[in-house]
């Protein structure tokens, strides 16, 4: 779903008010919420553009960069979105989601180690995350280390990622 041109041209126009009066909320906020509808409705040029607005306003708004990396990997630009989830992780180096968002991204991009190693990162913040074991284990299949591979399943099959089954099941018998 696109935006009509109106609604667009109301968007830039907030961008310059620093609060709505009629919700309390930052404009940057809106903007957020704004990517965060169009990314939903799969408008996910029009996320990109709302988040890139919300971004201009707050430069520190890791949340944006983060939500930005989503919509600009599903249009297939990885490595755009890398350099949103980093940016991200420069301002706020605790965002777990970042780290598992960049490492899928890594992933995609072939870049198997790197992946790895944010998933490690994620795992550091939030050790109970099935869909990180998961992710580190399917990426050191990529590399063909299975031990580490077969742990990581195991343990996102543990928390409840059953996906990771078939997996276990083809690789680590």
């Amino acid at each position: 779903m696109i935006f009509p041109l109106k609604i667009t041209f109301l968007l830039a126009w907030l961008a310059f008010l620093p609060v709505t009066p009629a919700s309390g909320q930052s404009v940057d906020r809106i903007l957020l919420e704004a990517g965060n509808f169009r990314h939903e409705f799969g408008d996910y040029r029009g996320a990109v553009e709302a988040f890139a607005l919300a971004i201009d306003i707050n430069p520190d708004f890791a949340l944006a960069y983060n939500n930005r990396g989503i919509s600009r990997a599903m249009l297939g630009d990885d490595q755009g979105a890398i350099e949103d989830y980093s940016r991200s992780l420069e301002i706020d180096k605790n965002y777990s989601p970042a780290y598992l968002n960049r490492a899928a991204s890594k992933y995609n991009t072939g870049d198997y180690y790197g992946a790895i190693a944010d998933y490690g990162e994620a795992l550091k913040l939030d050790p109970e995350n099935p869909i990180a074991w998961y992710g580190r284990g399917i990426s050191h299949l990529q590399i063909r280390y299975f031990i580490g591979a077969c742990e990581d399943l195991n343990t996102a099959l543990d928390l409840g990622y059953y996906i990771a089954k078939d997996l276990i099941e083809e690789h680590c018998r």
